[in-house]
């Protein structure tokens, strides 16, 4: 079982509901010190309450969408607060689901913003050797399996996370020399607020004709999380640069 030490310290976007609360809460029921993100500081302290070690649960609220050119220099003053990171999540995110026919610029900026521009700009950031701990610090994006086979009326969300993943690729070449190592997850159809908004968006029908493809069934967050403390640990010294489906054979 991978496990971690407190003097690991990781940050996790989106870490007040869904797949990102199921990370935070993962990696800190194996031991390290995690930095809870998300826009509702009352879903945070409910995600310190359900942790294993509240002392090692420490949340720091902020809407990654408000002043995004601040982004950098916050992270790397959450690095001189508490220590410089082992990792870090980008697990904060939307999606937005309509034909191609109604492609909404607004909407679509607003999904850009949040699922590709702001974790690029703190993987940027992190790759500051002052703001992580050095050769084997990891990041880890949540993408999404619609980045690799979007489904109609996906197409704006999957760009945005496609873009995401080309950003990543990119960044794990320019950050492998430092030892700094960068992947991203591609989820399926994940159960939780995600899901629910799709179904939302598009439909009941969408979720029966995509239930037969996946043989193992749809996803729980913890399958997620469980891959991102793999991506993290040194179990993965050897992983970087890489986009994993995790969709259940889908």
């Amino acid at each position: 079982m991978t496990t971690f030490s407190a003097a690991q310290r990781i940050l996790v976007t989106g870490a007040s509901s869904g797949i990102g609360r199921a990370i935070a809460l993962l990696l800190n029921e194996r031991g390290a010190t995690v930095l809870a993100n998300g826009r509702d500081m009352e879903r945070l302290e409910q995600v310190r309450t359900a942790c294993a070690d509240p002392s090692r649960m420490l949340l720091a609220p902020r809407d990654m969408t408000a002043d995004m050119e601040s982004l950098p220099a916050w992270l790397k003053g959450l690095s001189r607060q508490f220590g410089p990171l082992h990792g870090l999540v980008c697990s904060a995110g939307a999606t937005w689901n309509a034909p191609m026919a109604l492609y909404d610029l607004a909407k679509v900026r607003q999904l850009f913003d949040l699922c590709c521009h702001a974790p690029l700009l703190l993987g940027g950031a992190f790759c500051d050797r002052r703001a992580n701990t050095g050769a084997g610090a990891a990041i880890v994006f949540i993408a999404a399996a619609a980045a690799v086979a979007p489904n109609p009326g996906q197409g704006a969300y999957g760009a945005a996370k496609a873009a995401l993943v080309s950003g990543a690729v990119c960044l794990a070449k320019e950050a492998a020399p430092r030892g700094v190592r960068v992947n991203c997850i591609s989820p399926g159809l994940v159960q939780g607020p995600m899901m629910d908004a799709t179904v939302e968006q598009l439909g009941m029908s969408f979720l029966e004709r995509e239930q037969p493809l996946y043989p193992l069934g749809f996803g729980k967050p913890q399958d997620v999380a469980s891959m991102a403390a793999f991506m993290l640990s040194q179990e993965a010294s050897w992983l970087t640069g890489q986009n994993i489906m995790l969709a259940g054979g889908r």
